[in-house]
């Protein structure tokens, strides 16, 4: 059976974000902020009893959004150590835009995930990289919702959407996990299956990948600082552990002053003068 790692999304989309990163492999890497834990609601949460109820919830934390941008930072560790400052912008069901500008404000490298196409290109090197957006789902259903819904903090069910919309609620099984929950859609994919976990007041803490006949996950994605805001409860902390060529590699995000539902502006400009790089180099790039 062919391996997990060929199949998953954010392992893909970690490969693409360590290219865009090589540009800025010289600089010295950056402490990781402290997050805490927040909702930033003023009203008392308290645990549903049933599983209809604690998914109930759940569905309700999940607002409504059309477009993001924000600054923030990334970190990228394990076979390489990269860091730097970042902005990203998103447009719902359309793209994600990551630039990274590690001094002054200043691009040196960018990433860019269509509903068809992953770009990346990297300005310090003057490269760039330009494939289907099969590279990231490799057969999966995947979207660019989908993504976009990894890096929120987001639960969803693949192939169907966010987690409450349509019939997704129908899809999924939740079950007690301490205080907590544990929401697992019933439908696997390509010899893995994925589950969501929530604390008691109902903040997604963990995106579990597990293979089938496994109860331990393979990767995960962890998520703090987890706040309310106009689109729901979002994460403002991501962290994606996961594993290429049996190096273990983990991409910090951290998000600050997001800004809902705002004009935002996406550079989707490839440079004539720059050198394309092929998909088959992409998994060495961990490892330079």
């Amino acid at each position: 059976m062919t391996t997990i790692r060929h199949h998953i999304t954010i392992i893909a989309a970690m490969l693409a974000l360590a290219f865009t990163m090589g540009a800025c492999k010289t600089l010295n890497n950056s402490t990781k902020q402290t997050t805490t834990t927040s909702t930033g609601a003023t009203t008392q949460v308290t645990t549903p009893q049933t599983p209809e109820q604690q998914l109930t919830a759940i569905v309700a934390t999940l607002g409504n959004w059309q477009t993001l941008q924000c600054g923030g930072s990334m970190k990228l560790s394990g076979g390489k150590s990269l860091s730097s400052s970042m902005q990203m912008r998103m447009v719902r069901d359309d793209a994600i835009y990551i630039s990274v500008r590690p001094a002054l404000g200043i691009e040196v490298a960018r990433l860019l995930i269509t509903a068809d196409s992953v770009y990346a290109v990297d300005k310090v090197h003057r490269r760039y990289l330009a494939e289907k957006v099969s590279l990231l789902t490799a057969g999966v259903p995947v979207t660019v919702s989908t993504v976009q819904d990894i890096f929120l903090g987001r639960a969803f069910v693949i192939g169907q959407g966010t987690l409450g919309s349509g019939d997704t609620r129908k899809q999924v099984a939740v079950t007690q996990a301490g205080n907590g929950c544990k929401v697992t859609p019933e439908q696997h994919y390509k010899g893995y299956g994925y589950s969501f976990t929530y604390d008691a007041a109902n903040r997604i803490v963990s995106l579990d990948i597990i293979p089938e006949g496994s109860t331990k996950a393979a990767y995960q994605v962890g998520y703090d600082d987890v706040k309310a805001t106009t689109a729901g409860h979002i994460a403002h902390s991501v962290t994606v552990n996961a594993s290429v060529s049996g190096q273990s590699f983990a991409l910090d995000l951290n998000y600050g002053d997001i800004q809902w539902n705002q004009s935002v502006k996406i550079d989707r400009s490839i440079p004539s003068s720059y050198k394309r790089i092929s998909a088959s180099s992409l998994a060495s790039l961990l490892g330079d």
